[in-house]
């Protein structure tokens, strides 16, 4: 939950200074940062799934192999990218249109942030292997450190140092690094305290051969998250043709649906180890209590979190900013946030399943799916700011029956 809070308090410290412009901009730029992350992302997703099989078949040195691979080809999409960065931030800034003074900040933004892209992509690779290694631990206290220094770095940069945007990028930058040095020391111990460290690497193959598992199953990820953060990108190219008042308030609530996402994302991330070791095993009863164990447990919280936005939802918005135009816009729509855990609540849980099984393809086909109904409903129908959440969660209602009729049919 300490990524979702960091944006959240990002937000209330953009949403408190005398200019919406501030947390716009930011909005345009976490919009591209958004498919760094995610589009990085299909690589953890992978690699927890191959982690968590081979460890449930005990096949340690595989799975080294496999950590191994997965590293040199996160180096070299690294590199590959941070040399097209410049282009990348052109022609994603121009594809969301925002204003020119938004444009400018986004701007400012996205080129300080693109210093951390090794550490927030090793960060996230590492995640995944730690969450199939069933320690998910790990993962809380590497994230919670990093975020904690990071909320309280942006706290200085901006209230102490009197920055503004750039505060908020530098203080990211930082606490990205200081995750990365945190989450290697305990690869490291990990490495030394495990079944893993008898085992032996005694060569390692750079040949197609030797990667062509990774491609088959990250490839359909790749596909699967580069469509959704386009939806996400469309989300704010809409937002911005609606105005700058709207695209703040959104990036406002999408703080909301963050916090959401990541919170079901809990237990997608233990059905994810839990489907992976069992399918390892080759359990089927111990599955089947996974699948129970877990949605009931998703469902719970899809409840908890639509009771929770549906009370104190505006009172929370109200919290987290103060410019007259924002909260106008933004307490228009508070009540669909409401019902975003109800909508999207199954395909989080499924996506985790889904992982664990690499059943990869249903997983992009889901996301297809869904962002051609939003896209279609967005692009023909979309007025009002209203109308475009009401696009967003047909969006999460596709995937979440497309997963649903593939669950049962295949992997149940």
């Amino acid at each position: 939950m300490s990524m979702p809070l960091l944006g959240l308090t990002d937000a209330a410290i953009l949403g408190h200074l005398d200019n919406s412009l501030y947390l716009a901009g930011v909005t345009a730029g976490l919009a591209l940062m958004a498919y760094v992350f995610g589009g990085f992302n299909f690589l953890a997703m992978g690699l927890s799934g191959f982690t968590s099989q081979l460890l449930g078949q005990k096949n340690y040195t595989e799975l080294k192999l496999t950590l191994y691979r997965y590293l040199a080809l996160a180096l070299f999409l690294i590199v590959s990218f941070i040399l097209f960065s410049p282009l990348f931030i052109k022609v994603g800034l121009t594809f969301i249109n925002p204003p020119a003074v938004v444009a400018e900040q986004a701007q400012l933004y996205l080129s300080i942030r693109m210093f951390g892209v090794p550490a927030l992509v090793l960060n996230s690779l590492l995640l995944g292997f730690f969450i199939g290694m069933q320690n998910t631990k790990i993962g809380l206290q590497t994230v919670a450190v990093s975020q904690v220094a990071n909320i309280g770095l942006n706290l200085w940069f901006v209230y102490g140092l009197g920055m503004t945007i750039d505060g908020i990028a530098w203080g990211t930058v930082i606490s990205e690094y200081l995750g990365l040095s945190l989450i290697l020391w305990r690869l490291w111990r990990t490495f030394q305290s495990t079944s893993l460290k008898n085992a032996k690497v005694s060569s390692f193959s750079i040949k197609w051969q030797a990667f062509k598992p990774i491609f088959e199953v990250s490839s359909h990820i790749f596909v699967r998250t580069f469509i959704l953060l386009t939806s996400f990108l469309w989300f704010s190219r809409i937002s911005a043709d609606l105005g700058a008042s709207t695209l703040a308030a959104n990036g406002l609530l999408l703080q909301f649906f963050y916090f959401i996402s990541h919170f079901l994302d809990g237990t997608a991330a233990a059905a994810e180890a839990q489907t992976g070791h069992a399918i390892g095993r080759n359990n089927k009863p111990l599955k089947r209590l996974v699948f129970k164990t877990t949605f009931l447990l998703t469902v719970g919280f899809m409840l908890t979190m639509s009771a929770f936005f549906g009370v104190f939802g505006s009172h929370f918005v109200a919290l987290l900013n103060s410019q007259p135009d924002v909260l106008i816009e933004a307490n228009q729509v508070i009540w669909l946030i409401a019902w975003l855990p109800i909508t999207g609540g199954l395909a989080f849980w499924l996506d985790g399943i889904f992982i664990g099984a690499r059943e990869s393809k249903a997983m992009r086909n889901s996301v297809v799916f869904g962002f051609l109904s939003f896209f279609g409903i967005s692009w023909f129908l979309i007025e009002s700011n209203t109308g475009l959440w009401l696009s967003f969660h047909c969006m999460f209602m596709v995937r979440s029956l497309w997963l649903l009729t593939v669950f049962f049919r295949r992997v149940y």
